[in-house]
């Protein structure tokens, strides 16, 4: 009782504590600033940037990243915008009508009318915003989000001359030198420290990936870039070993790119084949897909006598049965270590399965798995007895994988850890 009580006198005390008197209160802010200065001071940050603006656009789901060049007229209430998404988007601007106003009653926000080139932006599965609220400004930086999807627009002033850049194409040009450089035969490699990567850029995509090993582990970063007038950047930045790569600049007098790291420059080096082994890579940063074509219509480098022997008994089997092997395609799935032997027989494809392990120095030993429940694992299922020289041939076979630098291409070599004068290629 004793114990209630003296609570209960606790309570009482604490609540008289809590009752002041008016004179004593202390005044607070409001949570927002009012709004119409908000907009105001919007308009003067928007209006500061005679030459316009310059930056990114970063969709906030994704890989994807989009260089950006604005003009806003408001005598006009125009929007003149240069995006990379098209080369002839990066030559010859949308012009749209622009509004500014008040979203969710306290954001300033910058709305793009139709007719701009934010609304030929297409996702896998959505677009971009088209309005964008003000979210905070840093120097000549001013960072916008978008009012729907929280896209991320990042803005820097531009100066005269970066206007008149892209006003010429230059952006356009740009864009052509570094996919044209890219799409040349060969890989590419950077060292940035002490750790040599892989490097690809997909130019259809606007994808860039990383690769390197680190005590014989793969460490791999794929991330989207954006063209700019002096190269491209990373959406976002690469760690290879200890070193950052944001950016990629373009040398015109080396006639290559480099990473600035510790302010040095690091260029990209050109290789025959990946620095990376392929059984780290292959269906990851390499397409997993290699395919085999009969001699007859392509004599593929590295076919040994002994493969010879076990195709040409597959191919006259399906031969006699009125079936001839157009192709064959080895597909590898590393995220669920399946093996898709396809054979190609017309229009018709016949799907044999193996699942697979891997050791660390790369030596693939293949088990035959279910047919899969489809068209092809039917087939497949059918006609099993005629494709059983190559079943067979990976069943009972241990094989390494590696590149095969040859006059027509890099290729990709299998060769039997069991049987050496067993081995044969394939390509992408």
């Amino acid at each position: 009782m004793k114990k209630i009580a003296l609570y209960t006198l606790l309570c009482a005390a604490v609540l008289a504590s809590c009752r002041k008197d008016n004179s004593l209160d202390i005044p607070v802010e409001k949570s927002y600033a009012d709004p119409k200065q908000q907009l105001d001071s919007f308009k003067t940050i928007l209006g500061a940037a005679p030459d316009g603006w310059v930056g990114t656009l970063t969709p906030r789901d994704g890989k994807e990243l989009y260089n950006v060049y604005l003009q806003l007229d408001n005598s006009k209430s125009e929007a003149t915008l240069y995006t990379d998404i098209s080369a002839n988007a990066a030559a010859t601007p949308s012009k749209s009508r622009f509004s500014l106003g008040i979203s969710q009653t306290v954001n300033p926000t910058l709305n793009f009318g139709e007719g701009s080139q934010l609304g030929d932006i297409k996702l896998s599965n959505r677009g971009v915003d088209t309005a964008y609220a003000f979210r905070y400004i840093n120097g000549d930086t001013l960072v916008l989000t978008g009012n729907k999807f929280s896209d991320e627009l990042k803005l820097v002033k531009a100066g005269a001359q970066v206007k008149a850049d892209y006003t010429a194409g230059k952006l356009q040009a740009s864009m052509a030198a570094s996919a044209d450089f890219f799409n040349q035969p060969g890989f590419f490699a950077i060292t940035p420290g002490n750790t040599q990567a892989f490097v690809f850029f997909n130019t259809d995509s606007k994808i860039s990936g990383f690769a390197f090993l680190n005590n014989k582990t793969r460490i791999s970063s794929g991330t989207g870039y954006a063209y700019t007038l002096t190269g491209v950047t990373l959406r976002h930045p690469i760690v290879v070993g200890n070193q950052s790569v944001s950016s990629l600049t373009w040398d015109a007098t080396a006639n290559n790119f480099y990473a600035l790291i510790d302010k040095n420059k690091v260029y990209l080096e050109r290789t025959n084949v990946p620095v990376v082994p392929v059984h780290y890579i292959l269906g990851s940063e390499l397409p997993g897909a290699l395919t085999l074509l009969p001699p007859t219509t392509y004599p593929l480098p590295g076919w040994t006598a002994d493969f010879m022997t076990v195709w040409n008994d597959a191919y006259n089997r399906f031969k006699t049965n009125k079936f001839l092997i157009s192709k064959v395609v080895m597909d590898f799935q590393p995220l669920s270590n399946m093996l898709y032997m396809d054979i190609y027989i017309g229009q018709a494809v016949c799907r044999y399965s193996f699942r697979y392990t891997k050791t660390a120095d790369g030596v693939y030993s293949f088990v035959a798995a279910p047919f899969t429940n489809n068209t092809e694992g039917a087939n497949g299922n059918a006609l099993k007895t005629l494709a059983q020289p190559l079943t067979n041939m990976l069943s009972t076979n241990r094989f390494t994988l590696d590149y095969l630098d040859a006059p027509d291409g890099v290729f990709v070599s299998f060769k039997s850890a069991d049987k050496p004068t067993l081995g044969f290629t394939g390509y992408w």
